[in-house]
């Protein structure tokens, strides 16, 4: 899921809103997402970074971790993360000390932000670490 920047980046202090709905999944990482994602985002140009506030709303498939059943389970998440216009001579080829500030997502070169890694993360962050199809189940 990408977002176009140009409007947003043509002036400090610029805002904008962004819904949108796409369908993803992550199988790779064990995430079976079976409703498309929806996102609703507000947008804010700080001059050296993009802050992207809002949520997103889904549904994964999971499985028990006492009965091994598959069941489903919405996901809603608060976000606040931001994207940084990447400068290309900053480290390129050199070993440098990271700092906090360097972990934050990048703005590509064509001045879109691509949302799959956030979503991935936050979704994988959002989920428990036993899943439980309910509170009360017994197992196997």
């Amino acid at each position: 899921m990408k977002i176009e920047l140009a409007e947003l980046l043509r002036q400090v202090g610029n805002e904008g809103d962004v819904e949108d709905s796409e369908k993803l999944s992550f199988p790779e990482y064990g995430l079976v997402l079976t409703k498309p994602v929806k996102v609703r985002l507000h947008l804010t140009n700080t001059g050296t970074s993009v802050l992207v506030k809002g949520t997103i709303q889904t549904e994964a498939e999971l499985e028990c971790s006492r009965c091994l059943d598959s069941f489903r389970r919405p996901i809603n998440i608060e976000i606040a993360e931001t994207y940084v216009k990447q400068d290309p001579e900053s480290s390129q080829g050199k070993e440098t000390e990271l700092k906090e500030s360097d972990f934050v997502y990048p703005v590509e070169k064509d001045n879109t932000i691509d949302l799959n890694e956030l979503i991935r993360q936050n979704i994988l962050l959002a989920l428990p670490i036993k899943s439980l199809c309910d509170n009360n189940c017994k197992g196997v």
